[in-house]
């Protein structure tokens, strides 16, 4: 099943959500690398491959903050995958919920 980030953003009222923030993924000695190559790899389909979950690619694109999109990464650049899933999960939805409450 997808994770569903902006169910974490409804707002008290429910009816709206609020902006996604900023979620910087803290490294882990367990994180996985892959080398990017435009031409035949895409952030969906490795989290695809590493998480059996296409709809986390946010994850790896929010572990690579040099990068605003997927288009902005270049050929042969070796991108961080933050593992173990659950654990990366966990603390993105903290942060998540965190940057909600303080806003």
């Amino acid at each position: 099943m997808a994770f569903n980030f902006s169910s974490l953003l409804i707002n008290s009222n429910q009816a709206s959500l609020d902006n996604m923030p900023p979620v910087d993924i803290d490294k882990r000695s367990t994180d996985k690398r892959v080398i990017y190559n435009k031409n035949i790899t895409r952030l969906d389909r490795i989290a695809g491959d590493i998480y059996e979950d296409e709809t986390l690619w946010k994850l790896i694109l929010w572990a690579n903050p040099d990068y605003n999109c997927e288009f902005d990464i270049p050929d042969n650049t070796t991108i961080r995958i933050p593992w173990p899933k659950i654990d990366v999960l966990d603390e993105v939805t903290k942060k998540i919920i965190n940057r909600k409450n303080l806003g």
